[in-house]
């Protein structure tokens, strides 16, 4: 029988919190080294002799990155609090009604922010007072560490009041050609930018920038500040509805075109729609089995355009969509065609009823000026 003569196991005696970092680093490779080697033949006592050195040295590798990171942020720390202290400026003391004595800070990019001092007389730490709002915090073991704190404050204040500004202006500030526009106003087929809402400084809601200018399909009011605006992108495709849950919401408003005029709507566009749907559910049915074929994507393209009411000849549209659903109908009907595809017959042969339906249904709006087939 062929034995496989295993080399010792490369680990030193030494305990791992002995090694220097080079030491083990270089003792862990060795291991892995002889793992990928000789782990599969190597005894029993062997392979537990390495997975026992390995996880010690492991874990002591993994304290030392976290005892580093945190001397690392410690120092940092240290360093951003010397910065603050450094900027304090400590004027000359006041004596307080306590007996301890009032020394007041300020800055040369704040001004005065306030008072430093004793809790009492005896005390051995020192607590700042802001000079805005009187508010104090945790007590210092330092009076220039508690000048250095106000300093912090009063930066973290500035910066809020930036942001507060900015967004702010942000109300304000509208692309060009577009202006605000009125909740009672909106109507279907409005052209309309939704904004990305962004939480202000003081809580409320601001537009942090404002959406592709998209197409309004229905508005639904759900009591009296919740609002549900469908959209369509101007190509044709559906996008995320624009949803109103409360009036802060409501309160940033929405975009529509400077001098907008009100959209002329269909006066049965309501039904069309609901028309236009059932088709293409339809059709989408048949579509999936069927295969993306280019008639059939035109079809449903031409669905979707005239449920969203985007037509200029409503009855050449509804006659195209019934002669292409009858199309649609004969083609997944015929014998030839496979089981999987002629089993889906009836929505095809549906769509296209419906489809017959809705050309008679609004053949009495068109315009009885152009001569237009009779519906049979």
């Amino acid at each position: 029988m062929l034995t496989t003569t295993v080399p010792a196991l490369p680990a030193t005696a030494r305990p791992a919190g002995r090694l220097n970092n080079t030491d083990l680093t270089h003792e862990l490779a060795q291991l892995r080294a002889w793992a990928w080697q000789h782990l599969g033949n190597a005894a029993a006592v062997q392979a537990a002799s390495y997975m026992g050195r390995v996880a010690e040295l492991a874990q002591e590798q993994e304290l030392r990155a976290r005892t580093a990171d945190l001397a690392a942020r410690l120092q940092r720390e240290r360093e951003r609090t010397a910065a603050f202290e450094a900027r304090a400026q400590i004027g000359p003391p006041s004596r307080a009604s306590n007996g301890t004595l009032v020394y007041p800070v300020s800055c040369a990019e704040h001004g005065q922010l306030g008072t430093v001092q004793r809790p009492y007389a005896r005390a051995r730490t020192w607590k700042f007072v802001r000079a805005d709002n009187g508010a104090s915090g945790q007590e210092c073991s330092t009076r220039r560490e508690a000048a250095g704190v106000l300093v912090w404050l009063a930066d973290l204040a500035a910066a809020a009041e930036q942001r507060q500004y900015r967004q702010d202006s942000a109300r304000h500030t509208v692309p060009a050609g577009w202006e605000y526009g009125d909740w009672n106003e909106l109507s279907v087929l409005d052209v309309i930018r939704s904004p990305r809402y962004g939480t202000a400084e003081d809580g409320s809601l601001y537009p942090r920038g404002w959406s592709d200018a998209a197409v309004v399909q229905a508005v639904t009011l759900i009591g009296r500040a919740r609002t549900v605006v469908a959209l369509t992108r101007p190509d044709g495709s559906y996008t995320d509805p624009l949803l109103i849950s409360d009036q802060r919401m409501k309160d940033v408003g929405f975009l529509w075109p400077v001098g907008r005029t009100r959209p002329q709507i269909h006066p049965r566009r309501e039904e069309l729609r609901i028309r236009m749907a059932d088709i293409g559910d339809d059709v989408a049915t048949v579509r999936r089995p069927l295969g993306d074929t280019p008639r059939v994507r035109d079809l449903a393209d031409l669905i979707a355009r005239v449920e969203r009411g985007d037509t200029r000849d409503l009855f050449a549209d509804l006659r195209l969509i019934e002669d292409e659903t009858g199309f649609l109908a004969s083609q997944v009907s015929d014998r030839d065609q496979p089981f999987e595809i002629r089993e889906i017959g009836s929505w095809a042969a549906a769509a296209y009823i419906k489809a017959r339906q809705a050309r008679a249904a609004f053949t009495a709006d068109l315009d009885r000026t152009t001569t237009a087939p009779a519906v049979t």
